[in-house]
């Protein structure tokens, strides 16, 4: 069977083949078979491979070094320099370019481009070395408990491509373990002999791509792991060669420097200055001692491997000889303060490429660190803000990430209103915890989900709340780990009719040519059904948020254009008769397909100004470019106030009067990428090697395949008609352009005309005609309620007389003509005076019963005896009667 298992076994018996470097002969490095059953080579006979499954942590200092984050960047960029790698900047965080995916999880993503399912290469040199920022949400439970984890790393990607071919740059297996044995050696400053090189195998699941990995351990560390990808699952289970050999190296850039300083963790390696100014401000300080025993212990922890949280941390109590209650008051302050420091800069990288903390897509996942970070704020009483431990992280990483700088009070916006969302679900996020607990029943990973993302109840809200009332509560371990996979990915699904058309040729897209093109004769490849293919065409199909065209083909009625890759599929109310091989007229609608190129030309600029408007968080979710309207979901952590829609549009109109040219071009997708950015991707990531690039001159670039307008003068004035949340963390902005735009300004004023005659006032003072009516009817209703307050009053005065002249202790009065408001004050007026109780109800069938504690009645029994139903206390009840 083909797995990982059997490819592990198949390269592990041809070791020669696939492991033995030249280094490991001219060194002297043998192979050796560890107790768990990994192959591996060493100088020196060991009980193991080396790994920290096998043996703890042996390279914490007593005295560490104090090698700073960007100062040990130097050194590892210089090694590379030196030996001919190109040095490029980070990628975002975000990965824009690809639609699969909705954060960097490894510097490889950086230089993956998925075409038609496939995944290929676009790299700007060969080999290289990035400094690639990465997110990862898998952990979460163990940040700040293992003294290892982190949810945002840099990957100090190396790779070489077109790794047969040195012409290229590219270099393969000898090399790249020689350079890896060097820096080991030379910068890390590690003997020889403490260095064990581990065989493995990488590979994705669809064995699609896969290969011989290296491991490099020294002292129970892995310090790296070096990818052989080679080879890719053939026909009946061959393994067959790649196109494309890639190296992929990546080098955990905070575990080298933790390694090199000799740290008690990697936190305090990389967050020193950061862990000081919260240990300060916190005023805590946790026993020396203790803290260094417990970083050794940390290596082994794997939080999510434990039964629950609290099994865990009693087990790490035990170890160090510590109570529970010791571990939470020294241990656990100092756990948060680590998490914290990885999280938050984790927000401070994804904040500053752009994204958002919200409750939809990769957002989720950015909201689930910044409230666990805000929440051990809470629980601790830290006296520290996270936008200070930002700006302190910012200017310590400015040698290396500048842009960190460039928009820390747009952050500091952000985390404020994040902070009162927060602060408002805590209380209620409490009270929901505590009954929970008062259940007593173990909670499982699905209950915790629902108390998270229904209340903001956090796992460690749930434990400090059971706490608090003398309480154990269970909660699960991978709690954070299921939460976040789901928001880590995208995936797109197949269109139902896609089989039927492979193998058909692709379609000539003619209105790219001649956009204002409305005729062509066309040849018919293919008829499914009532949907056809043709050798050309001048409909644009649906995409991109445009809407389709719509039109005729050979007189029939084309109702919906659609495509799969290359092939563009006419979807007709009637397709019989029509012949392959036949030549048929296309007609499509002019009008329409005017205002959709207006609306998708309206869009770019209603994009670009948001952006310059509201910051550069803003990017597009999503759009929607209709005939009478269009709108555009940006990412945007509050509601937009009428300034803020007046300040876009007025912008974008502005471009309007500027009559700017809208060019499009084609550019290679690494070129357009290398002189535009990222901000390219708007509409998506990249789909193909060569992009169709729409460029409003000097004001908007993005990779678009819409229809557009030739100039910015031909769209006509805009309006936006309108702004809402459409999901927490995005925000909905609707306008109209051109004619359309014409059309609502139109019936906006005609609206206008009819209130100033009803009003008998210009329209300029309608909105103080409006007020003044408004305020009279405030007035009267005021009036009213008093009038209505004297009559049940009077009312009830009236049943009281009533009863004391017959001597009844119950009266009634039926079918009132009022309010239940007034219903209700009548019995409970009753019910004041000694010994009496009252019935009442309205035309409406409410009623209600009030009852005098010394009456002797029961105001629901009396409910009940009139056939009513509802309920209430023996002093007063309601309903409705049948």
């Amino acid at each position: 069977m083909f797995s990982k298992e059997f490819l592990k076994k198949k390269f592990s018996d041809e070791y020669a083949k696939h492991y033995e470097v030249e280094l490991f002969r001219h060194e002297g490095f043998k192979r050796y078979v560890c107790q768990c059953g990994k192959g591996y080579w060493s100088l020196v006979e060991r009980p193991n491979c080396g790994d920290s499954i096998h043996e703890p942590y042996s390279f914490i200092k007593e005295k560490p070094r104090q090698e700073t984050y960007v100062g040990f960047w130097k050194k590892y960029e210089d090694f590379w320099k030196k030996r001919g790698h190109t040095i490029i900047p980070r990628y975002p965080v975000l990965s824009r370019w690809r639609d699969d995916l909705y954060f960097t999880i490894a510097s490889i993503v950086d230089f993956q481009r998925l075409e038609h399912g496939k995944t290929v290469f676009e790299y700007p040199a060969n080999p290289l070395v990035v400094p690639q920022m990465c997110l990862r949400f898998n952990d979460i439970a163990n940040v700040g408990v293992t003294g290892r984890h982190l949810s945002c790393f840099m990957m100090a990607g190396q790779h070489s491509f077109d790794c047969d071919d040195k012409s290229k740059g590219g270099y393969w297996k000898d090399e790249c373990i020689q350079h890896n044995f060097d820096f080991l050696t030379q910068v890390m400053e590690i003997p020889k002999e403490e260095i064990t090189y581990g065989e493995d195998i990488w590979s994705i699941p669809d064995f699609s791509s896969f290969g011989p990995c290296i491991e490099s351990f020294s002292r129970g560390s892995e310090l790296v792991n070096s990818v052989f990808t080679e080879f890719r699952r053939g026909d009946n289970d061959l393994i067959q060669p790649l196109d494309m050999k890639v190296i992929d190296v990546g080098w955990g850039f905070e575990r080298l420097l933790w390694y090199y300083n000799g740290s008690p963790s990697a936190y305090d390696a990389v967050f020193p200055k950061e862990i000081e100014y919260m240990k300060r401000r916190a005023s805590f300080e946790p026993p020396e001692d203790l803290a260094r025993r417990y970083s050794r212990l940390a290596s082994g922890l794997d939080v999510e491997s434990a039964i629950n949280m609290r099994a865990e941390k009693e087990k790490i109590a035990r170890t160090l000889e510590i109570s529970l209650e010791e571990l939470e008051k020294t241990i656990a302050p100092m756990q948060a303060i680590y998490a914290i420091a990885d999280h938050s800069r984790a927000l401070l990288f994804a904040l500053t490429d752009g994204a958002l903390p919200s409750n939809a897509a990769g957002g989720y996942n950015l909201r689930v660190l910044l409230r666990r970070s805000l929440g051990f704020i809470d629980e601790y009483g830290f006296d520290f803000e996270l936008i200070d431990l930002m700006r302190l992280q910012a200017a310590d990483l400015r040698g290396l990430f500048p842009e960190l700088s460039e928009n820390l009070d747009g952050i500091s916006d952000i985390l404020s209103h994040e902070k009162r969302k927060f602060a408002e679900s805590l209380d209620k996020g409490r009270r929901v915890a505590s009954q929970t607990i008062s259940s007593n029943k173990p909670i499982t990973t699905k209950e915790m989900q629902v108390l998270y993302e229904s209340h903001g109840v956090t796992p460690e809200l749930l434990e400090k709340v059971a706490k608090s009332e003398g309480k154990k509560v269970e909660v699960p371990t991978e709690f954070y780990r299921l939460l976040t996979d789901k928001h880590s990915s995208r995936v797109k699904e197949a269109k139902p009719f896609a089989k039927a058309f492979e193998g058909v040729a692709p379609t000539k897209r003619v209105y790219y040519e001649k956009p204002l093109l409305t005729e062509l004769h066309a040849r018919v490849l293919a008829v499914r059904g009532n949907r056809v293919a043709l050798d050309s065409t001048i409909f644009y199909p649906e995409g991109g948020g445009q809407a389709t065209d719509k039109g005729l083909i050979a007189s029939r009625e084309v109702i919906f254009v659609d495509h799969v890759d290359d092939v563009i599929v006419h979807e007709l109310t009637d397709a019989s008769g029509i012949a392959e091989g036949s030549v048929v007229k296309l007609v499509v609608d002019k009008d329409r397909r005017l205002a959709l190129m207006r609306h998708h030309s309206a869009t770019h600029l209603v994009i670009q100004s948001a952006q310059r408007v509201l910051g550069k968080h803003v990017w597009q979710f999503g759009s929607r470019k209709e005939v009478d309207e269009a709108h555009v979901d940006i990412t945007h952590y509050k509601k937009l106030s009428r300034e803020d829609r007046e300040a876009i549009e007025e912008l974008a109109n502005q471009k309007v009067l500027e009559a700017v040219p809208i060019n499009f071009k084609w550019m290679d997708r690494g070129e357009a990428e290398r002189k535009y950015g990222f901000r390219l991707y708007q509409g998506g990531g990249a789909i193909g090697k060569t992009l169709r690039i729409i460029e409003v001159e000097g004001f908007d670039t993005q990779a678009c395949g819409g229809l557009h307008m030739a100039n910015t003068s031909l769209i006509g004035a805009i309006k936006i008609i309108g702004s809402e949340g459409i999901q927490d963390g995005m925000v909905r902005l609707r306008y109209v352009a051109g004619a359309e735009a014409v059309k609502w300004m139109q019936k906006e004023h005609a609206v206008v005309e009819d209130a100033s005659a009803v009003f008998s006032v210009p329209g300029n003072e309608l909105v103080s005609a409006e007020h003044k009516l408004y305020d009279e009817w405030k007035e009267r209703g005021k009036k009213l309620l008093k009038a209505d307050e004297q009559l049940a009053q009077l009312l009830g005065e009236k049943l009281i007389s009533q009863a004391r002249a017959d001597g009844k202790g119950i009266v009634e009065a039926k079918g009132l003509d009022l309010a239940q408001e007034l219903v209700e004050k009548i019995v409970l007026r009753v019910a004041e005076e000694k010994g009496l109780s009252a019935i009442a109800s309205n035309s409406s069938g409410f009623i209600a019963v009030a009852c005098n504690p010394e009456s002797g009645s029961d105001a629901v029994k009396l409910l009940q005896s009139t056939g009513a139903k509802g309920g209430g206390s023996p002093k007063f009840a309601r309903g409705k009667l049948g």
